[in-house]
């Protein structure tokens, strides 16, 4: 279905945008990204939040899930490494890969399973394949949508 990480993020971004952001006036999908891939915000007046999404691919070329930069740096090590409770509660890592309709979700913590060689380093760092055998982390356009939107606190339709 998807060919690169740029055409999963951009279908993840219109789904939540169209299904989700769209009917739900609290809620605002930010354009720019600098520090994740997408962030959402919960505009309410009483609480407003930030959710953060990471969303990582995987195809037979690159034979790999890298996050951060070459050298072990970049704001996924640090998450990944400190690990601070917001991060865990408010971010999720979503994953996709060649030739597959699902996605495959995860928190921080979960993620933290799936690290190559079980340490963050000074070193091009990826997530094990594996991950994508999990399958109470596997959802589909109806229950992807489901799961954010609980994850979201949304209530309405």
């Amino acid at each position: 279905m998807f060919k690169t990480e740029s055409e999963f993020e951009e279908h993840i971004r219109k789904l939540i945008f169209n299904e989700i952001i769209s009917v739900s006036s609290n809620f605002l999908l930010l354009e720019n990204k600098d520090v994740v891939d997408i962030i959402i915000c919960d505009n309410s007046i009483l609480q407003p939040k930030l959710f953060f999404v990471e969303v990582k691919f995987s195809t037979q070329i690159k034979g790999r899930i890298g996050f951060g930069t070459a050298n072990g740096k970049g704001f996924q090590p640090e998450i990944l490494s400190k690990i601070p409770q917001y991060f865990n509660q408010n971010m999720l890592w979503i994953f996709g890969k060649e030739n597959d309709v699902n996605y495959y979700i995860f928190t921080t913590n979960q993620i933290l399973n799936f690290i190559s060689g079980n340490e963050i380093g000074l070193k091009q760092n990826n997530f094990q394949q594996k991950l994508f055998n999990q399958s109470e982390n596997k959802f589909n356009d109806e229950t992807f949508l489901l799961f954010i939107k609980n994850w979201l606190q949304i209530t309405s339709p």
